[in-house]
């Protein structure tokens, strides 16, 4: 757990990554089964193989999730398309890092010790704090790095080989702005720092009952006088505790109807009770709060500009992808 929260880190501080989220969130997880799984080649990529070990060890947690999540089922064939698309995912994996490789790219260690000071930083954690939750995980401060040196480093091929080549002409944006200006008089906005206890999906009426009064007894202890930010470090179960609870900033509408009602209604620096979604029970403090603002046409043509442009990179690293799938020796055997 504590891994894919410092990873989600990662990829904020080395920016958006391309490569879809199902596989940024999943490929790092430790993967633990009851049943043995015996070991073969689902995928050579050129040189590379991918086993089917490294395979379950990201699909795996990854169901277990949806299902703990969203009370997701899979049966035979929806666990077997979501195998093939993480499999696609990581043969695009492979064939990013031999580009990059390939073209000698590399990654200082000044780089590296930079980026992982602002990681470290941005988590709110101390270096012994930062260290820790890598051990607790089975990871180095060493080990981490490598990685974090292979996220900087593809964020680099993608900025030389798809970013550098893009842009939008002002013909563009003036084409979209006369279709959409309506939409960007920019909502209330609010940031929010949350402890959240999740319901398993297969939980009793009795345990989701426990939880409650658990998350009950957290805020009561935060209205006596605990600290919120030790509180989120100590029992929040989301992915944002290893940055302090923050979830950062919501439009009004954007969550649900109950944490939105309660968000738009505090007060900076104010706690909400406790709130129940279908994710689990959630206790919200609001760090900042925006009105309703109007953006002014400049403002607009730089979001349309942002948003244009992102919409030009992504088509664009797919079509290199696709370009590289085709000069490559790809064999696929899942």
């Amino acid at each position: 757990m504590k891994r894919e929260k410092v990873q989600g880190v990662v990829r904020c501080l080395v920016e958006q990554v391309v490569i879809p989220c199902v596989l940024a969130c999943s490929i790092l997880v430790p993967y633990r089964a009851d049943a043995e799984i015996i070991e073969r080649i689902v995928a050579v990529v050129n040189e590379d193989i991918i086993t089917l070990s490294e395979l379950k060890a990201i699909s795996l947690p990854y169901l277990a999730r949806m299902k703990a999540n969203y009370s997701a089922t899979y049966g035979e064939e929806e666990i077997k398309e979501t195998e093939r698309q993480i499999l696609n995912q990581l043969i695009d994996e492979k064939l990013v890092n031999q580009e990059a490789d390939r073209l000698k790219l590399e990654v200082t260690e000044k780089e590296v010790a930079r980026a992982t000071r602002e990681v470290r930083d941005r988590a709110q954690l101390t270096e012994e704090q930062f260290e820790q939750a890598l051990a607790e995980d089975g990871m180095t401060i060493e080990s981490y790095q490598e990685q974090l040196r292979a996220e900087m480093k593809k964020m680099r091929l993608i900025d030389q080989e798809i970013k550098a080549k893009v842009y939008v002409t002002k013909k563009e944006i003036d084409e979209y702005y006369k279709m959409h200006r309506d939409e960007y008089n920019v909502p209330p906005e609010v940031r929010l720092q949350q402890i959240l206890l999740i319901i398993p999906a297969e939980s009793t009426p009795q345990e989701v009952e426990q939880t409650r009064e658990r998350a009950e007894q957290i805020r009561a202890a935060i209205k006596q006088g605990e600290d919120f930010n030790a509180m989120v470090k100590s029992y929040s179960q989301d992915s944002t505790a290893v940055t302090g609870g923050d979830m950062g900033v919501f439009r009004q509408g954007e969550l649900f109807s109950a944490l939105d009602e309660a968000a738009f209604t505090l007060m900076v620096g104010e706690v909400s009770p406790v709130i129940q979604t279908p994710k689990g029970f959630h206790i919200i403090r609001v760090l900042d709060k925006k009105d309703r603002q109007k953006m002014t046409e400049e403002e607009q043509r730089d979001e349309i500009d942002a948003l244009l442009y992102n919409q030009k990179v992504e088509s664009a690293f797919k079509q290199w992808i696709k370009g590289l799938k085709k000069k490559s020796y790809v064999v696929i055997n899942i």
